[in-house]
């Protein structure tokens, strides 16, 4: 995202109370992700497990921590301080931030490029800057924010709603501050949305629904998210913010997918499964418990809370 004018790292300094690593007059005229960093541009690490992904970028300003900076080796790479990156890139975003283009929505006859053999229900908004595929149809009452990219032969049934913001909040003193979210979501060719269902654009690169993706009623996916193709999405499932889901997977309604993990190829999760963290190999997954009638279900989950303690008496007896 550009911003609205060039500053220099001593203007951000001075405006943002950051201290400066490097050279004050490193020009920067553009926010990005680590993953698609250029010249000029400025991004944030807030947490010490992403400072390798600098070593495959040319990014040459960069706000983080003073305990990250000293753990950085490039010589060439400007630094802003401060004790919270992630709330002073969100500002230095909210400062140039034009939300006119995003709050401004077009009837459908005004829409420039649809092709003629793609139908478009009523009552459905659309964004600026929206792309939109062959052979589409796009059901009443869709929403569709600005910059969304929609291939061929896609479905989108009623009430479901494309690239609104995801969430993202970070904390300034006692208040949350939100996270601004300036980029889009791409939806491949012969994809199909079910009604109600709601796809986050990304924080600043895109949220990807890749080819042949079939998602039923009622999913959320959340911003910055990767679903791989093939992959069937059942009812009232939701997908955290960042995660990357592979290719021919099946997720079971009511599953719960956890932010910033990766499941591989392959993977075919059970209804109502909670996937905290990162699936490797491919296979069937499934967590929690069957029905069962009340009074055993009491019991069961009383002794469960006494597995800690039984499991330490077996170790001592061992």
């Amino acid at each position: 995202m550009k911003l609205k004018q060039k500053y220099t790292l001593k203007e951000l300094s001075s405006i943002y109370g950051c201290e400066i690593l490097g050279n004050e007059l490193a020009e920067v005229n553009s926010v990005c992700s680590l993953s698609k960093a250029s010249d000029k541009s400025i991004s944030y690490i807030s947490d010490i497990k992403y400072i390798s992904l600098l070593a495959k970028t040319n990014l040459n300003c960069l706000i983080t921590t003073k305990t990250i900076s000293e753990k950085i080796t490039s010589s060439n790479m400007s630094l802003l301080i401060t004790d919270n990156p992630l709330l002073i890139f969100s500002k230095i975003i909210s400062d140039s931030l034009d939300l006119s283009k995003s709050l401004l929505f077009e009837d459908k006859h005004k829409i420039r490029n649809i092709p003629s053999n793609t139908l478009i229900g009523k009552n459905t908004m659309i964004g600026n800057n929206v792309i939109i595929g062959q052979n589409c149809i796009i059901y009443p009452n869709v929403t569709i924010y600005h910059d969304t990219v929609i291939g061929d032969n896609v479905i989108i049934h009623s009430g479901s709603v494309v690239g609104s913001d995801g969430f993202g909040l970070v904390k300034n003193q006692d208040l949350w501050f939100k996270v601004p979210q300036v980029g889009n979501v791409v939806i491949h060719d012969n994809v199909e949305i079910g009604a109600n269902s709601t796809i986050d654009r990304g924080t600043l690169d895109s949220t990807i629904i890749s080819n042949n993706v079939k998602i039923d009623n009622h999913v959320h996916i959340a911003h910055n998210v990767i679903i791989g193709e093939n992959t069937a999405i059942a009812a009232c499932v939701g997908i955290a913010g960042s995660t990357i889901i592979g290719k021919n997977c099946t997720l079971g309604g009511g599953s719960g997918i956890n932010g910033h993990i990766e499941i591989t190829d392959n993977v075919h999760i059970h209804g109502m499964t909670m996937v905290t963290k990162s699936i490797t190999e491919q296979g069937m997954y499934a967590s929690g418990t069957t029905v069962e009638p009340v009074s055993s279900w009491r019991k069961n989950q009383a002794r469960f809370k006494e597995l800690d303690t039984l499991a330490k008496t077996i170790k001592k007896k061992i």
